[in-house]
């Protein structure tokens, strides 16, 4: 998981250079790190996919029978069918408010192209979240909306996911302990997400509340993280630097909009787990040997990987977590095998033909106004 700080620390120096009409930092893609080379791409891919694949047709098998999974897929009850695409729409039409609350003013449209095709991108390649972020300033721009405005959006957005990537197993866990339920050994996870959670929110807010704590925290988190990066022989992240960017771009968005933006982003990251609540209850697990908090335990923890670059939109390692925590928690074999397909059916493969979609709209659209510009720039030279 990236650190907090380091999350705006790109974005936040693309707003100021083109704000001062320094060149178009949007080729470095914002993010914690430098463009990944092309070698160490490719690389990462077949890693990647090589374990997916092994996940697949090794693991996969021994956790549920896929003939047995099909069975059940083909005896899905019409309501419940009804229900998961109803689920997959609702997934879809919630995603880019994300966005449309941060940035007032901009219209559906627009917000649905810039998150839709972020989440292409982030999905597409291991690590991808760093071209996405590049690509959500550089559709955010074409639309006319400021540095500044773009700046604190796409880092609000950042923040909130991570916030809520780590709360939500955090909530769910707890739930798990206080009720006296399996945990299926992952009750760490709320404790270590508890504290990342409070950690962050405390450094956000004294972020907001004054430039003088923004600088005290981020040379406390400067001091913490510089032996660390020594020892890894990394450059250590201008923490400080970043926070007074983030307070700067984000200060007036945070604190008025805050409530908007967590209602929105706890929205999208939910979504899915309606899909997956339904898929289970058309295959007779819920009501029954899953219980509601269960599946979101199952459904947080396991999407703790998409964070973890190893393999394109977490395609097989959250697949093996997310069939491996619902066996646990008390689902059959093939009933968790059928669900996790479902799930990728309806949730992600409807979002990322929505994502290819956008993306290819947004460059037509684009390829057009640059020929209005062109033909205008030839009839103000005539």
């Amino acid at each position: 998981m990236v650190p907090l700080a380091t999350i705006v620390e790109r974005v936040t120096e693309q707003a100021q250079a083109e704000s001062s009409g320094e060149p178009d930092l949007a080729a470095s893609l914002p993010g914690n790190q430098k463009k990944p080379s092309k070698k160490r791409l490719i690389i990462t891919t077949v890693i990647g996919t090589i374990i997916m694949i092994g996940i697949f047709t090794v693991i996969f098998p021994k956790l549920g029978d896929y003939g047995q999974a099909l069975e059940q897929l083909k005896d899905l009850p019409v309501g419940w069918v009804i229900a998961l695409v109803l689920a997959g729409a609702l997934n879809i039409f919630a995603y880019p408010f994300t966005v449309l609350v941060s940035v007032p003013g901009l219209k559906y449209w627009p917000g649905f192209i810039e998150r839709q095709v972020g989440f292409l991108i982030s999905c597409a390649i291991p690590g991808g979240g760093v071209f996405a972020v590049g690509a959500q300033y550089r559709i955010l721009s074409f639309y006319k909306v400021s540095p500044a405005r773009s700046a604190a959006a796409v880092t609000a957005d950042a923040v909130w996911v991570y916030l809520l990537t780590l709360a939500m197993p955090a909530l769910s866990i707890g739930l798990l302990m206080i009720e006296g339920r399996n945990t299926a050994g992952y009750g760490f996870i709320a404790v270590l997400g508890s504290i990342a959670v409070i950690i962050s929110v405390i450094v956000i807010v004294l972020t907001l509340r004054s430039e003088n704590g923004a600088r005290k925290v981020g040379h406390f988190g400067y001091r913490m993280l510089n032996p660390i990066m020594k020892k890894l022989k990394k450059p250590t992240p201008d923490v400080e630097g970043a926070l007074i960017d983030f307070r700067v771009h984000a200060h007036d968005l945070v604190t008025t909009r805050w409530k908007a933006i967590t209602v929105a982003n706890a929205v999208a990251q939910l979504t899915p787990y309606v899909v997956l609540v339904c898929a289970l209850g058309g295959l007779g697990a819920w009501p029954g040997q899953l219980t509601l908090i269960e599946i979101f335990a199952a459904y947080s923890v396991a999407l703790l990987l998409v964070s973890i670059p190893i393999s394109p939109g977490g395609l097989g390692t959250v697949d093996l977590a997310l069939v491996a925590l619902l066996t646990a928690y008390g689902a059959d074999g093939p009933t968790a095998v059928a669900a996790d397909v479902l799930w990728r059916v309806v949730w992600f493969l409807p979002q990322i033909l929505a994502g290819v979609a956008s993306m290819v709209a947004y460059f037509f659209v684009q390829r057009r106004a640059d020929k209005r510009a062109a033909l205008a720039g030839v009839a103000d030279g005539e």
